[in-house]
């Protein structure tokens, strides 16, 4: 039995450590808003070994602070309109 959870244990390790997809796409997603517990927790260790991922979130960082001064500071809130968020949708189905 304990060898059994060891090994799904170390599953899910693999998951969090081999996913830098999912790591940058929550790296980018904690900046415009809170993620829950469990994402933050997988992001940490990710972070924590992942140096190709240490990087990309140091230079998001970086040319979102140059973003942000080249247009003065301002808040950018870009929105779609409705037919553009129709037209994707139907083209996702």
């Amino acid at each position: 039995m304990y060898k059994k959870e060891l090994w799904n244990n170390m599953e899910y390790l693999n998951k969090i450590l081999n996913n830098c997809n999912e790591a940058s796409l929550l790296a980018i997603k904690r900046k415009d808003v809170k993620i829950g517990f469990k994402q933050q927790f997988e992001l940490r260790v990710h972070l924590y070994f992942c140096k190709c991922c240490q990087n990309f979130e140091k230079q998001s960082a970086i040319i979102d602070l140059s973003l942000q001064k080249y247009f003065g500071g301002e808040n950018l809130a870009i929105t779609a309109s409705e037919d553009f968020k129709a037209k994707l949708k139907s083209l996702l189905k």
